[in-house]
């Protein structure tokens, strides 16, 4: 919130000879003074609602000039009061006040008054302009929700704090990436992330991996580079309207994000620390020792690897080894340390931070730490031309493998993660040939040994400047050039000892392996622009602000990759490292991207009529060098529309308790080019690693192969039109405020990977083709519901409702998969994409229980009756198909087909919060939610069957004894399914033994599948509350901390999604340093005038004084225009 006459005030002192001070103020602005004779004194203390003293506010007697301004504590003495007078107390910003003059000392509490102060945000190309005279939706987050959030990705703190943006973060571990999207999916791809805006500059937030909606590698992405402690606040553009100025990179909204700058006067040092700890929450219940032995015994009734039969009680005083505890359950910390220096003058201004994070995860030898430099700086040159410069360094290291497969794992199911939730809990009493996948080594190793012989680190080092050049010749016209660059790397060293070589995708299993990856990004960025401001067109209330542009940039990437394989198996992770040599290396993948070039040229007009009817115009056109000639250039305009309805002479009426009425309407178009760069042109590369080669003389040589992409030549821009209503509105002086949207996004010409025919020679190609629409209405409320000296409570919420369509496809259906189970799963298409339908549709087969001994007849082997359907026609590998197989529904015709189970897109999703201060303490709350979607909890699936027939694995706590179907007779460990049991006792026995037993089983035998399609079984509802983060805070007394030559130290808790914490700030200074002041007086005043301006000044690290020519006692300054200059240029401060 913008309050320049609040927390920066403005104060004019009038300094005349030693007496009482009259003071008026005539309507053109000028100022007198007049001496009055000493009658009956009055006086007081005028103070706002937080108990901090209002300096410079007007206390006068109504209906004369006799009056006086507070000093730096807030006090006034006024003479000549005639008993009974009112007096009226008045400030800018803040309500008016009147109150009678009984003799007795006043204690005045200002109220601010939410119509004169107004928020100023910041637009697009960093341009501030304030809300009221914006006509499309923007959302202001404070800088000190990222604090206390405690994440080292500030993609993940906007969840819930904004209407209409969902937050995913990925489950990656320390330095993972964030998904966020406004406003819903409009892109098939997956890609529907914003743009992300630092200062005013374009910030690249590619995910470095190959992590995507359905999860995959994740290396971070640009947001992780970002210390949250450096952000002044967080402004989200929705819409083509409000992002238009970016072209094609703010199709998706835009998210401005604004550091910390520095202030006029004495230099100021800020440290912060916090100190957080983090513990697991849940893990995945599995059977226990006992429970497991017996699932094995339902698997092999022979090998008695576990002891006979009738030893497994003894299993029943085990203790298992939890390597999910083993693995997950340490308490992990968080240590984050900031400390910044601020200050400079009137002409120059400089920020520097340095912030440093330390984390140890929870999971085990993982960990995260990440050094950031910030520097800004701004400086005037001359009175027409300023300079501005800011650079932004950031160094990380990231420890530990993080979740999902890795780099030389060809499924997620063979993981450490997934590993450590189905691992034997006990050992077995008879050696054996290993059961693990893939395993030709004969060797079995926990997820303990497997997870220390697996080495993985990661460093990134990502350096922006950015340095900009303002040139103003006359006043009202504008040229600004600015140029920016910036570079990264991303080094990823793996080394996997013998232990974690066993399913490796590159051969050579029980001996070492190393995979070295590089990877560099140049980028370099110009923008140009020349601005006009008229703000009396036509010689009336008319503003019009023009401005025309051109930018240029240009990316690239390049990327290397070597792999060794065969190391000698004594050899330790340092000594891979050390001689590389020693392995067989594989060929070397090197990449070279193409470049990424565009060329933009773009212009807006703002134009405001009487500050009630407000027009913005904008049109960009952009030159992509991703499509062909004749496709390149992509034309998108924009208009906003608003009227600011509480100004209209009709509404005087209301103002009581009308605030604010605007009325908002927007449309426009944005672009997406947002595929490879290279999509053009047919591209050939060398054999990887993990590509077939041919062999001459059992040597591997060298192949070149054409690439996965066919190109496409015809592509061109996919378009987004959106169309946006709102309503912003206040009540009761801004007691209750808020703002209403109904949106509707429609994109067509989608960008799409589509999978080509294997007679293709090429597996995919992108194309143009589809259309797709998101609906939807948003609310936001705040509310101010106890406003005291010593006690205020505030309330904050927001609710957004988003329906998303696929309008058009080319063909019918189109299957994708999200890949949770690698091989393991039957039937990889469980999300469906077809015209009329949503994103996010899951597919897959209903449970409708199990089969018993009704649905079959003995006939030396199970035989199922006619008219019941066979599960296999699913897909479904079965093992042992009989009494306690799954059985799945069918449709009306008696067929087992896909059914939809839910979406994965939630409809409603939103938060709220509190803030409350009493006296010395505060406390703030943040919760967010998630309404209408559903989750697939591929962990419950992949830990529920018998995975490819492979024994020894457990199984999660859902298929205990008292749960599932079993075949074991307790009485003797037979499997009374199996033809020797029942040609030993007969089959009317042997049914009516299963039916004994399992009178109770409310769930199938997983022994009876092995291979397993996705059963809405494991489809959950994702509907969740959570607490985002709650923060009690204690500000020590300043009489204390004044000793300690500081001006404030705060001590705060935090409770948050991501860790616990307390965190100690203090900021170095003076008492007397809060508020910027104006000191002026007359050049015909005495020499004592002249002394106590300066002394002031001299006092005060953000007064300054000025002597006005010709002004004096009673003479009253002429200079206007030089007066306003003077106030508008402090409050910009």
């Amino acid at each position: 919130m913008f309050k320049p006459l609040k927390s920066v005030s403005v104060l004019l002192l009038l300094f005349a000879m030693p007496a009482a001070i009259s003071y008026a103020a005539s309507e053109n602005g000028a100022t007198s003074v007049s001496v009055t004779q000493q009658n009956g004194t009055c006086k007081g203390v005028v103070k706002d609602k937080a108990g901090e003293a209002v300096i410079g506010a007007s206390v006068v007697v109504k209906g004369t000039t006799n009056g006086v301004i507070t000093d730096l504590d807030g006090n006034f003495v006024l003479s000549n009061v005639p008993d009974g007078a009112t007096i009226q107390i008045s400030y800018v910003g803040y309500t008016p006040q009147e109150v009678k003059f009984t003799g007795k000392p006043l204690d005045i509490t200002l109220q601010e008054d939410t119509q004169t102060l107004d928020e100023v945000v910041v637009t697009a190309l960093g341009i501030k302009r304030q809300k009221r005279s914006l006509g499309y939706s923007t959302t202001t987050v404070g800088g000190k929700d990222f604090t206390e959030a405690r994440t080292t990705n500030i993609g993940n703190a906007l969840s819930g704090k904004i209407a209409g943006v969902s937050v995913s973060g990925k489950a990656t571990g320390p330095g993972g990436s964030s998904r966020v999207v406004i406003r819903g999916n409009a892109s098939l791809t997956g890609n529907n992330q914003p743009l992300y805006v630092i200062d005013g500059v374009p910030f690249d937030n590619t995910n470095i991996g190959s992590a995507g909606q359905w999860g995959g590698k994740d290396m971070g992405d640009g947001l992780s580079s970002i210390n949250p402690d450096d952000i002044a606040d967080i402004q989200v553009l929705k819409g083509a309207a409000a992002s238009a100025l970016y072209g094609y990179r703010g199709g998706n909204g835009a998210i401005l994000i604004t550091t910390k700058s520095g202030q006029e006067g004495k230099v100021q040092v800020n440290f912060g620390a916090s100190y957080g700890l983090r513990k697991v929450t849940k893990m995945v219940d599995v059977l226990n020792p006992y429970e497991f032995v017996m699932w094995q015994q339902e698997l092999d009734q022979k090998s008695f690897n576990y002891g006979t039969f009738d030893d497994l009680e003894i299993y029943k005083s085990y203790t298992d080894t939890d390597y999910q505890g083993e693995i997950f359950g340490r308490t992990g910390n968080q240590q984050q340390y900031n400390i910044s220096v601020s200050g400079g003058s009137k002409d120059t201004k400089f920020n520097i931070s340095y912030s440093r994070n330390d984390e140890k995860s929870i999971m085990l030898n993982s960990g995260f730490a990440k050094d950031n430099i910030n520097a800004k700086i701004n400086t005037k040159i001359n009175k027409w031309l300023t300079f501005d410069f800011n650079a932004r360094l950031s160094y990380q290291k990231v420890k530990g493998t993080g979740s999902g497969a890795d780099d030389n794992q060809s499924s997620a199911t063979t993981s450490v993660n997934a590993r450590s939730v189905v691992f034997a809990p006990v050992e077995k009493l008879i050696s054996g040939g290993s059961d693990d996948d893939e395993n030709v080594n004969n060797a079995r190793y926990t997820p303990i040994e497997i997870l220390n012989a697996t080495y993985k680190r990661v460093s990134r080092f990502q350096q922006n400047y950015n340095a900009g050049v303002n040139w103003e010749p006359v006043k009202g016209l504008k040229f600004r050039s600015e140029f920016g660059y910036g570079w990264k790397y991303n080094n990823t060293d793996q080394v996997w000892g013998v232990e974690a070589t066993n399913n490796s995708k590159y051969g050579n299993p029980g001996m070492p392996q190393a995979l070295l990856t590089k990877l560099i990004n140049k980028n370099w960025r110009n923008a140009n622009t020349v601005t006009y401001n008229n703000d009396k067109m036509f010689n009336l209330n008319h503003r019009m602000n023009v401005m025309l542009g051109h930018e240029v940039s240009s990316s690239y990437d390049h990327k290397t990759t070597m792999t060794s394989v065969g190391f000698p198996k004594n050899m330790s992770i340092k000594e891979v490292l050390a001689n590389m040599g020693q392995g067989q290396a594989l060929p070397t993948d090197t990449y070279i991207g193409i470049k990424d070039n565009l060329l933009s040229f773009f212009g807006r007009i703002n134009y405001t009529i009487n500050d009630k009817y407000l027009m913005t115009f904008t049109m960009r056109a952009d030159g992509s060098s991703k499509f062909a000639s004749g496709n390149q250039w992509g034309y998108f305009p924009s208009l906003a529309l608003a009227w600011r309805i509480s100004d209209e002479a009709f509404m005087r009426n209301s103002q009581e308790w009308l605030s604010n009425l605007k009325l908002r309407l927007s449309i426009g178009t944005a672009g997406n080019n947002r595929i490879p760069s290279g999509s053009l042109e047919t591209t050939y590369s060398l054999a990887g690693s993990g590509d077939k080669h041919i062999y001459f003389n059992n040597t591997s040589s060298v192949v070149l192969q054409r690439g996965k992409n066919l190109s496409n030549p015809n592509l061109k821009w996919e378009t987004t039109l959106t169309r946006n209503i709102g309503l912003d509105f206040g009540f009761w002086n801004g007691r209750l405020s808020g703002s209403l949207d109904a949106y509707w996004n429609t994109t067509k010409d989608l960008l799409m990977q589509t999978t080509l025919p294997k007679g293709a020679g090429y597996e995919f190609q992108y194309q143009n083709f589809g259309q797709t629409s998101n609906k939807g209405i948003e609310l936001a409320l705040d509310a101010i519901l106890v406003d005291q000296k010593d006690f205020g409570l505030n309330f904050n919420f927001n609710i957004s409702y988003n329906q998303a369509k696929i309008d058009k496809l080319p063909t019918n259906k189109i299957w994708q998969s999200s890949g949770w189970g690698g091989s393991l799963i039957a039937g990889i298409d469980d999300f469906l994409i077809e015209e009329g339908g949503r994103l996010g549709e899951v597919y897959g087969y209903k449970l409708d229980g199990f089969y018993t001994t009704e649905d079959f007849t003995w006939d030396n082997g199970w035989k199922l009756k006619e008219g019941r359907v066979n599960p296999t026609e699913s897909g479904m590998k079965v093992n042992n198909f009989g009494p306690g197989s799954p059985k799945l529904k069918a449709n009306a015709d008696g067929k087992i087909e896909k059914e939809r189970l839910g979406n994965t897109i939630p409809k409603i999703t939103g938060g709220f919060g509190i803030n409350a201060r009493y006296k010395s303490f505060d406390l703030s709350a943040f919760f967010n939610y998630s309404l209408g979607n559903k989750i697939i909890n591929a962990t419950k699936l992949a830990s529920g069957f018998y995975s490819d027939t492979k024994k020894d694995w457990n199984l999660n706590n859902e298929f205990n004894l008292s749960k599932r179907y079993t075949w074991i007779d307790p009485a003797n460990g037979m499997d009374m399914t199996s033809k020797s049991y029942i040609n030993e006792f007969g089959s009317d026995y042997a049914i009516n033994r299963l039916n004994e037993i399992n009178a109770g089983a409310s769930i199938f035998n997983p022994a009876s599948i092995t291979q397993i399609p996705l059963l809405d079984w494991a489809v959950e509802d994702g509907a969740f509350l959570r607490v985002n983060n709650i923060s009690i805070g204690y500000t020590l007394p300043k009489v204390f901390v004044q000793k300690l030559q500081m001006q404030n130290v705060r001590i705060e808790t935090v409770r948050s999604s991501v860790d616990n914490g307390i965190t100690l700030e203090t900021i170095n200074g003076f008492e007397n340093a809060y508020f910027p002041m104006i000191a002026l007086a007359g050049s015909k005043e005495q020499t004592e005038v002249h002394d106590s301006v300066k002394g002031l000044a001299a006092m005060n690290k953000n007064c300054r004084y000025e002597i006005w020519d010709k002004a004096a006692h009673n003479i009253p300054p002429v200079f206007s225009k030089r007066f306003n200059e003077l106030i508008i240029r402090m409050a910009e401060i």
